[in-house]
């Protein structure tokens, strides 16, 4: 672990966790805002449109062809996009070239999980038609969602997407994997209480164990390459890692980073920690070998 790493999550240990309690999370759900609007540090050398809810980003040099990636932003299902996501989305332009989408997609407690299902599908479709090769991309919530998103179009028969980029995926919203209390003295950001709230308000109607909230408990098998990071202080580390396994077992191309000392999507943390970066790089590698394949 980095010295820098250390030293960010110390820092965030200096503020109450996220999360900590249900009525946290319901009064950050409450009071969430508008999703952040590209930093003005990013408008010199990118173009974002809006149109429908759906950002578009391209670099205003470099633009490759042949492929688009896909942001589905974390927030526990309950928050928007925020301006450290920004890095990330910068971060990947920067290191393929392609295109960005980013859905801003309904929200818990307002919505659920099928209404998200509903307003990102056809995004993917219309991605697909336009840039040929999709590949998904997205922290926390959005790595689960990607996930289950995969898992729906494999069952559809719907075209797939063609890879999966998954930081800190949250894979089971139930938040009762009891290797989450060993792990919880490390994170100084996440609390069980009011993930598993969040998790129960994006299930909505659905059980928060059905596999298209809580892909875990799904058939893992035939779905696209992924590639995961997860840091090991961070209380959805043991959901992620039984995840990947059982992903491998299912004959899937699984790569799964364990980052010792990694908080909860250390990749936001991108430029400031050397962790962050090398996540960024190889993340960039593998969208570029999809993009050379087949």
């Amino acid at each position: 672990m980095s010295v820098q790493m250390r030293l960010v999550h110390t820092r965030m240990g200096m503020t109450p966790p996220a999360l900590h309690s249900e009525e946290s999370a319901r009064e950050m759900a409450l009071h969430a805002p508008q999703p952040s609007p590209m930093p003005a540090r990013m408008r010199a050398r990118f173009t974002a449109t809006t149109d429908g809810g759906v950002i578009r980003v391209l670099p205003k040099r470099g633009l490759r062809s042949g492929g688009v990636l896909v942001f589905l932003h974390g927030g526990a299902y309950v928050y928007p996009l925020v301006e450290g996501q920004w890095g990330v989305v910068e971060g990947l332009i920067d290191r393929t070239g392609l295109p960005v989408i980013i859905p801003d997609y309904p929200l818990a407690p307002k919505h659920a999980a099928t209404d998200a299902f509903d307003v990102v599908q056809p995004i993917i479709d219309e991605a697909q038609a336009e840039f040929g090769r999709v590949i998904l991309f997205g922290d926390s919530a959005g790595g689960g969602l990607a996930i289950s998103l995969a898992m729906q179009r494999r069952d559809a028969g719907a075209r797939q997407v063609d890879g999966l980029v998954l930081y800190a995926p949250w894979v089971d919203v139930t938040m009762t994997n009891p290797a989450i209390t060993d792990v919880q003295r490390l994170d100084k950001i996440l609390r069980v209480p009011g993930l598993a709230w969040a998790g129960r308000a994006w299930a909505g109607d659905l059980d928060p164990a059905d596999p298209r909230v809580s892909p875990l408990y799904g058939d893992l098998s035939a779905l696209p390459p992924m590639l995961i990071f997860q840091g090991d202080a961070d209380i959805l580390g043991p959901d992620t890692i039984e995840f990947a396994r059982a992903a491998a077992r299912a004959g899937v191309d699984v790569r799964l980073r364990v980052e010792p000392g990694g908080f909860h999507v250390y990749v936001l943390s991108v430029p400031f920690i050397p962790e962050a970066v090398a996540a960024l790089d190889r993340s960039a590698r593998f969208v570029t070998g999809i993009l050379r394949s087949r």
